[in-house]
């Protein structure tokens, strides 16, 4: 096919919405390492007495791993478009010195 055939009158429209959280609750941020240990803790002694187990607990855990890499790239956004707001790079510092020490031990 060439590219004076391929029809450019169409768009594709993306969906960026988040999708529902099964394990997370909905309004959940992150604020601090003590309202994310409870899952990380939940997650590392949680029984896995069968695959069904197992299949939940990787998706559980895959949730957690999204919202915590979401909240870190928006800190990102947030201090990279506003290089002059220190509460921005703040924020981000944050992250990266007080969160990601905590959960490293939990990979």
């Amino acid at each position: 096919m060439l590219i004076s055939e391929l029809d450019t009158t169409t768009s594709v429209a993306t969906d960026t919405a988040r999708p529902p959280r099964h394990y997370l609750p909905e309004e959940f941020y992150v604020t601090d390492w003590a309202t994310l240990e409870p899952f990380f803790q939940e997650l590392q002694t949680r029984a896995l007495p069968d695959v069904a187990a197992l299949e939940q607990w990787l998706l559980d855990r895959s949730e957690l791993e999204a919202v915590l890499s979401e909240d870190l790239a928006w800190r990102y956004i947030r201090m990279t478009c506003d290089t002059q707001d220190a509460s921005r790079a703040e924020s981000f510092q944050f992250f990266v010195q007080d969160i990601e020490p905590q959960v490293a031990p939990y990979d």
